[in-house]
């Protein structure tokens, strides 16, 4: 009771079977597809490569900015300390630009260092 298919089968076995890619022409245009794809994402000016350097050089000033406004700080501190420390600014005359008060003596200490011996 069971009929058979007569011309049916006989094509089925001359079929290839396989994906969409089996053939030449499938995998060329599929490779040029990719290689557009590829261009048009990656390589223009506002592709990804061109983003990451982008994101990169965002970070480098942000801490180029961070290191900045910490200076700022620090100096303005250093002028706060200035403008309103007395002692603080003694000290600094003194350290640096190397001033006495009238009256007294300064004295500069001078250390030799020891000179390479000479052989007879």
């Amino acid at each position: 009771m069971v009929k058979k298919r007569s011309g049916i089968s006989g094509t089925k076995k001359n079929r290839r079977s396989g994906g969409l890619f089996e053939n030449k022409v499938a995998w060329i245009s599929g490779a040029i597809i990719l290689i557009i794809l590829v261009q048009f994402f990656v390589l223009r000016n506002e592709g990804i490569l061109s983003l990451l350097e982008l994101k990169q050089e965002i970070r480098d000033m942000e801490t180029h900015i961070n290191r900045l406004e910490t200076e700022k700080a620090e100096l303005e501190s250093e002028r706060d300390r200035l403008l309103n420390d007395p002692d603080y600014l003694e000290r600094i005359a003194r350290e640096r630009f190397r001033m006495a008060k009238p009256g007294e003596k300064v004295f500069h200490v001078v250390i030799e260092s020891k000179k390479a011996e000479t052989s007879p």
